[in-house]
């Protein structure tokens, strides 16, 4: 099982109606105003849009708590 799990933004990864769907980042939480520019996938195994900044975070998070 891959620990980290990233890739280019595509809007077919994500439902219609959703920030990540529209290219925004949602991985930072509702107030990141940046778009997205890869996808990352959460522990539940939903992806998330994430602006360069938040794919830090992303990857801080896996790095400690794993899966």
């Amino acid at each position: 099982m891959d620990l980290l799990e990233i890739k280019f933004w595509e809007a077919g990864d994500y439902r219609p109606g959703t920030k990540g769907h529209e290219g925004r980042c949602s991985w930072g939480g509702s107030a990141c105003p940046s778009p997205a520019e890869f996808t990352v996938t959460d522990r539940a195994g939903a992806n998330n849009g994430a602006c360069a900044v938040h794919v830090v975070a992303y990857i801080r998070d896996r790095l400690r708590h794993g899966r």
